[in-house]
């Protein structure tokens, strides 16, 4: 329930940034096929309506589905090219090809199969999802296309998008491509599109012509020779073929076919919500509106976004730059007050001295203290060193102090006892006043007149 929640509210979102109206038209010899749909639901949606384009050169500024020549102009308008006019084909590329070089690679493996040169061909094309080197690729002539883009231009339908006619016919009812398996035969009044689906990408496709005299059995005949050409391609055929019209029984094509309910949405319909499913890059790569003959529109449309962005992208350094400036603002307003708080505190601290660098004068000024303090502490730390030496001793240990050397972390000593165990004694009796630490014999011996004992010792003092 959460997602299918979420689905609609993408759809409702879709509808609303998109266009009022979208334009959809698809092409019979001689005739123009059109209808209009309306995203938004704003609008009403038309049916289909014919028109010749030999009438339509005639009279371009005629209304087409209540729409006058410049309202139609304004619409984006999406054609179907006839798959009868194209060369259909499926190709396997090498895995080495890049997504840049899948046109130019495909154009040379069919270019053996086209009627016209390979210059003048215009290829749009479908990369299965699952298999990216497999591809349907269409072919048109570009000449022709040019032709018809300048006769529609002249009656304000310029298309956006000129996609392969069988997509048409492969789009399920929510408008999105059809995922199902299986194969598709469409048939109109004067001509067949059969159409093979694996895995919901379109697997092969076959288009051709029908006599409007042929009996059902010939035209049934016709269809099974454009199945056949399928299977001879190498595609795999499926069971039975989805067709739109009913068959006879005594026809070849009874066995192969199961008669399909007709869509239920306008073309138009379709044809948005096929553009819809479609990637921007998918959209450019199944247009044959490429090169040159691509859409002007499109290159106005970045134009126009690229001045937006410049536009906003202006405003939003105006936006910084007052920001940083109120910032730096700020920050001169605490520099400011905090120098003058410095001041005050330097002027207190140093009374009688002038006041120019106040953080350097106070950190010289702590620096001379400190030294000062170091000074004075070393006095009654010698005294109580000299006292401790003095006092240390117990009653009946005696010695005499001939050295005394007191450096900033040691204490050592020499003297004279009567015996090396007073030697001992006065060791632990300095150790006892707690001033010296760590402290060790350094050397004890009998004195030249072999009756005191010499002795020096170290310790360490805090």
């Amino acid at each position: 329930m959460a997602s299918r929640s979420l689905t609609d509210r993408a759809a409702s979102l879709r509808r609303l940034f998109s266009d009022a109206q979208f334009l959809t038209g698809r092409l019979t010899p001689g005739t123009l096929h059109l209808s209009l749909a309306s995203p938004d639901g704003r609008h009403r949606e038309s049916e289909e309506t014919h028109i010749g384009l030999e009438e339509l050169e005639q009279k371009p500024d005629r209304e087409l589905l209540g729409l006058s020549r410049e309202a139609r102009a304004r619409l984006p308008f999406l054609l179907f090219w006839p798959d009868e006019r194209t060369l259909t084909a499926t190709v396997t590329l090498p895995p080495s090809v890049t997504a840049k070089e899948r046109e130019a690679v495909a154009g040379v493996e069919i270019e053996s199969l086209l009627p016209w040169p390979l210059e003048e061909a215009l290829l749009a094309f479908l990369p299965q999802k699952k298999n990216p080197s497999k591809i349907q690729l269409w072919a048109a002539h570009r000449p022709e296309i040019s032709r018809l883009i300048a006769r529609l231009g002249e009656a304000g339908l310029e298309p956006r998008w000129i996609l392969p006619e069988s997509l048409l016919y492969f789009i399920g009812e929510e408008g999105a491509l059809a995922p199902s398996t299986g194969g598709l035969i469409h048939v109109d009044s004067h001509r067949v599109l059969c159409q093979i689906r694996e895995g919901g990408a379109i697997a092969g496709v076959a288009a051709g012509r029908l006599f409007p005299a042929a009996s059902p059995l010939e035209r049934d005949q016709r269809i099974l020779d454009l199945i056949l050409s399928l299977a001879a391609s190498g595609v795999a055929l499926p069971e039975r073929f989805a067709i739109n019209l009913p068959v006879a029984a005594e026809s070849p094509l009874f066995p192969l076919v199961l008669l399909r309910n007709p869509e239920n949405l306008p073309p138009a319909s379709r044809a948005f919500g096929l553009l819809s499913g479609l990637s921007r890059e998918e959209q450019s790569a199944l247009s044959f509106r490429k090169g040159s003959l691509a859409w002007q529109g499109e290159t106005a449309e970045r134009q126009s976004g690229i001045r937006i962005l410049a536009v906003l992208s202006l405003f939003l350094v105006a936006v910084l730059v007052g920001d940083a400036s109120a910032h730096l603002s700020r920050m001169d307003h605490r520099v400011a007050r905090a120098k003058k708080a410095l001041d005050t505190e330097a002027r207190a601290a140093l009374p009688g001295h002038r006041i120019v660098m106040p953080v350097e004068q106070l950190t010289q000024e702590k620096a001379s203290l400190d030294r000062q303090r170091h000074l004075l502490s070393r006095g009654p730390d010698i005294i109580r060193l000299m006292k401790a030496l003095t006092t240390a001793p117990p009653a009946g240990t005696s010695y005499e102090l001939v050295s005394l050397s007191i450096t900033r972390r040691f204490v050592t000593l020499s003297g004279k006892t009567d015996s090396f165990r007073s030697v001992d004694t006065l060791k632990k009796s300095f150790a006892a006043t707690g001033l010296m630490h760590d402290i060790s014999i350094m050397s004890a011996g009998l004195d030249i007149d072999r009756k005191t004992v010499t002795f020096r010792m170290r310790g360490h003092h805090d």
